[in-house]
Parts: C-alpha cells; structure tokens; sequence
C-alpha cells in the first residue's frame, strides 16, 4: 500500500472526505474532528495524494471524487444522500428517522456550499442590508450577518439558506425525509 492510499484509507475510517479541486485537496471532517497529525500528513504527501485520487485506477473502483459540479444532477445528490445515510446508520447511534435527518441536513449545507447565494462583504446575509459601521460576526464562508440580538440576522440567514437549499434539492427530486424539520 502506497502512504497516498493509507491517508486515504485513515480520512475514511474516520468518515472525512477528501476530493481533488485542480492542483488542491478539499477536506471534509467526517463526525469526527480529523486529527491534526493527520492533516499534516496529507499536507506532506499532498502530490502523491492528487495524483492517486485523480489515477484511472481509483476511477475504476467506483470511488466517486467529484465534486459536485453544477449542481444539477439528481442521481448525484441521491447517491451522496444515501452514502450520508449508511455512514450515520453504522454508528448505531440514532434511529431510521434520525440518520436521514443527519443525512438530508449535510445535503443542506453542500448544496449551500455549492449552490447557494453569495452576498458582497459590504452586504449582511441575513437582511440584506449594509453592513457599515455596524458590529458584524464573519462566517467561515466569508458570508457576513449583523451581530445584534434587535436583528436577529444570523437566525434569519440560517432559515433563509435552509429555505433555498430545500428548495433546491427538491427542484432536483430529493423532498426531506419523514419528520425532517429544519432549524
């Protein structure tokens, strides 16, 4: 076994997904932090990483590493929704209707990454409105909200993500599972 495919092999025990992106590797925790010593492996042997996810060898075992592209192919989504759902389900830790849950909501969240709406940095995600002078919280995507309690914009741009991204997915076929309720 080559040190690219037991990083591999350690991200997936771990439920972590790694994709190539041109010459970078995007990295998702899995329920589970990944280690930093493992991250710094991979940073070490980033190339030989690259080169094993994007080889014709691993294409032809059926590991899916695209990214999601344009967002628009429905067997993807349900693909990747049932992938969610059995690595929730092994922990043996929740219910049918739990797993899907923690499933369908991931679903959320990479079609906001992927899909959803970009506001300029002067722009509050949650009202619309400038931010200006005003105290605001910065999120990891870069998207910038009011921070105050009168506003409430950090709620307001969690429902108005949900929204989208549920409406997304649907346009696509994929309704929430039974019981699903959104933040």
């Amino acid at each position: 076994m080559t040190a690219a495919q037991g990083l591999l092999d350690r991200l997936a025990e771990i439920g972590a997904v790694v994709e190539p992106d041109g010459d970078r590797l995007v990295l998702r925790a899995g329920p589970t932090p990944i280690p930093g010593e493992l991250v710094s492996d991979l940073r070490r042997a980033k190339s030989e990483v690259l080169a094993r996810l994007n080889s014709p060898e691993y294409a032809a075992k059926g590991i899916d590493t695209r990214a999601v592209g344009d967002g628009s192919d429905p067997a993807w989504w349900r693909r990747h929704f049932t992938i969610r759902t059995l690595h929730w389900g092994l922990s043996g830790k929740w219910v049918k209707v739990e797993v899907e849950g923690l499933a369908y909501g991931e679903l959320l969240d990479e079609w906001r990454r992927s899909q959803g709406r970009r506001w300029p940095a002067w722009q509050c995600a949650g009202c619309d409105e400038p931010i200006g002078s005003l105290s605001a919280l910065l999120l990891a995507d870069e998207t910038r909200v009011h921070f105050d309690e009168e506003r409430q914009c950090l709620i307001r741009f969690g429902r108005r993500w949900r929204g989208e991204a549920a409406a997304g997915l649907r346009a696509l076929g994929l309704d929430p599972p039974e019981g699903f309720e959104p933040l």
